[in-house]
């Protein structure tokens, strides 16, 4: 039955079509599904523009936002978006800062981190407003069960940072 198959124009069939189909792989994988996602992405309220970039653990997704009127539920609406999607995709945010904003930041992580270990989040949320208001800037502080999300703005400039709850909590 098999006599007459030569085993080179097996061989050749087999890699021929092993190509087609990991050529269609790498097409959906890195062209197609980004695509698809920042389309999805896109339609957010407040999100300005997306680029996605492959990583060896998935995707990097960089998020540019405008100011937003609650960046708890704008980052909320954004993960829900990828969270449709079987793959591992990182948000990241991007913001406006100025060097005013950042200082803010830098001297309110103490607070933030020592909120997250005690579970003393009044605290930290009474700090971040004594820090902004010392330094003329608006604060924002929003809290979930996954992140504290804090939203900073010195007129047209503005500054968003998630922090994850969970991770260091219960870190000596």
């Amino acid at each position: 039955m098999l006599k007459g198959i030569k085993w080179q124009i097996v061989l050749i069939t087999f890699v021929v079509v092993f190509g087609f189909l990991f050529a269609g792989f790498q097409l959906y994988q890195n062209k197609i599904l980004p695509d698809k996602i920042s389309k999805d992405v896109s339609t957010v309220k407040f999100v300005k523009m997306v680029t996605i970039s492959t990583d060896t653990n998935g995707y990097i997704m960089k998020v540019r936002l405008g100011e937003v009127e609650n960046l708890m539920e704008t980052y909320k609406e954004i993960e829900n978006k990828v969270n449709k999607y079987p793959v591992k995709i990182n948000i990241l945010l991007i913001d406006n800062s100025n060097e005013k904003l950042n200082n803010v930041y830098y001297n309110s992580q103490f607070s933030i981190y020592e909120g997250i270990q005690k579970g003393d989040y009044m605290k930290m949320y009474d700090t971040i407003r004594e820090i902004s208001s010392k330094n003329s800037v608006r604060s924002y502080v929003y809290i979930d069960k996954q992140n504290i999300y804090l939203d900073l703005r010195d007129g047209s400039h503005y500054l968003y940072k998630i922090i994850p709850r969970e991770i260091y909590k219960g870190e000596s």
